[in-house]
């Protein structure tokens, strides 16, 4: 988990960072476009960097609770687990939802400037195959509340025992 997200961190954000900079200009490659002889303004290249920065935090949270969840074993109890489970799903729909506006409005924002965007494809499908991420964060989300529920009943019945 910590090889692939640094490896994200590296990549994306270089992509991001080194368009900034003025380092490169492979913003155009990585949205498929038309190489351009400019770069984009720079405030769309700051809210790509910033919504790409909230995106790997949100895969961040879910690898954290993925291994909070396998490094508790079996002596977790349910309080425990379920605190784990909601990062889990709420990283997974974190990411979801960030990989959505970066390939989708801010693609848009990147050749705003442009006159003209001929020969541009925005295909942006916000049901892809990339909607399982938001589909087993909300599971996961789900399945940590009952887990609270279960801590919730274990914990009456031990107060009345």
């Amino acid at each position: 988990m910590i090889l692939s997200l640094s490896y994200y961190i590296l990549a994306i954000g270089g992509i991001w960072l080194g368009q900034l900079l003025g380092w490169h200009n492979d913003i155009w490659e990585f949205y498929d476009f038309p190489i351009q002889p400019g770069s984009p303004p720079a405030w769309a290249l700051v809210a790509g960097l910033v919504i790409s920065a909230a995106a790997l935090a949100s895969l961040g949270v879910a690898y954290i609770g993925v291994w909070r969840i396998l490094s508790g074993g079996p002596d977790q109890d349910f309080r425990q687990l379920a605190q784990n489970l909601k990062r889990l799903g709420l990283g997974l729909i974190g990411f979801w939802l960030g990989y959505n506006v970066l390939s989708g409005a801010v693609q848009h924002l990147i050749v705003l400037h442009l006159n003209n965007t001929e020969g541009f494809d925005f295909g942006w499908d916000p049901l892809d195959l990339d909607i399982l991420f938001f589909i087993i964060g909300t599971a996961v989300l789900a399945i940590g509340r009952t887990m609270q529920r279960a801590w919730a009943a274990e914990d009456e019945v031990q107060h009345f025992l």
